[in-house]
């Protein structure tokens, strides 16, 4: 083979692997789990009276959508036992430390402004309540940018 052509399998070879490398790194959303609503307000839950000690948890969340566009808000409300002492909601783009609005209550309202083309994709939106003791209870869920 004369060296135009052997370029020209590597070339190929280099685009086929980057194809094959991107493929493998595309993240695989999660279900919507059933303690989420998403759109109009519903009823949440009671914050539960849980001792400081216990593990953290995560009773009902609600978001104003999963699928943000540029120029939104973005809004979201948390429902936990009173031992959960932060709130976290984070992909591989931002993390927000959610407002704590009262024992088992957590609330956020976002605007979001802009984003490069590069970030307009779907991603996991990692949703974390942790205890004083650090103890840590997470729930993914599908999110996208459009």
């Amino acid at each position: 083979m004369h060296a135009a052509g052997a370029r020209s399998a590597l070339l190929r070879f280099g685009m086929f692997a980057l194809g094959v490398a991107a493929a493998a790194c595309a993240s695989h959303l999660p279900a919507l789990p059933s303690d989420v609503s998403v759109g109009r307000a519903r009823a949440m839950p009671t914050p539960r009276v849980e001792p400081m000690g216990a593990a953290p948890e995560i009773l009902g969340m609600h978001f104003s959508t999963l699928q943000v566009r540029r120029g939104e808000r973005f809004a979201g409300e948390f429902v936990t036992g009173t031992n959960v002492a932060s709130v976290e909601v984070r992909t591989n783009l931002f993390s927000i430390d959610v407002p704590r609005t009262g024992y088992g209550r957590f609330a956020f309202v976002l605007n979001v402004l802009d984003a490069p083309p590069i970030f307009i994709r779907p991603y996991r939106l990692r949703v974390i309540a942790r205890n004083s003791a650090g103890s840590e209870f997470e729930q993914d869920l599908p999110f996208e940018i459009r």
